[in-house]
């Protein structure tokens, strides 16, 4: 799971290169680190698992907040999609426990990867939206 934090390089960096999005790249870039920091070695009552989902947690409200506030008035199919995308992502994330909880561990290890492959194209979505509106 180590390696599917690294999903998240390609968004932070298409959000920080362009002006108009370069403040979402923190989003990514930010759980980017602490997953690194968590996976290197992965111990469930820790502080660094604590800090990757309260990181994870305060950037999906972000920038679905901004994908509302600034997104959905011009382009609400992106939205829509986006939002869809990231609810994906979180109900990955419920299932990888349901099957860690039943000892499935490769199941849960690609449930977890798929959180970070969908959520990293979510962001895509609503990065690339933003970018296309503004031109």
């Amino acid at each position: 799971i180590w390696y599917c934090a690294w999903f998240s390089l390609p968004s932070a960096l298409y959000a920080y290169i362009h002006p108009e999005i370069y403040h979402l790249a923190l989003v990514p870039a930010s759980v980017f680190t602490t997953s690194l920091l968590y996976w290197c070695n992965p111990i469930k009552q820790s502080w660094r698992r604590k800090l990757d989902i309260t990181t994870v947690l305060t950037g999906a409200i972000y920038q679905t907040y901004y994908a509302f506030e600034y997104i959905y008035p011009i382009h609400p199919t992106a939205v829509f999609i986006y939002t869809s995308l990231f609810g994906i992502s979180f109900a990955c994330y419920g299932l990888g426990h349901y099957y860690m909880a039943r000892g499935q561990i490769w199941r849960a290890t690609y449930a977890h990867a798929s959180i970070h492959l969908i959520a990293n194209v979510a962001n895509m979505v609503l990065y690339t939206s933003k970018n296309n509106i503004s031109r």
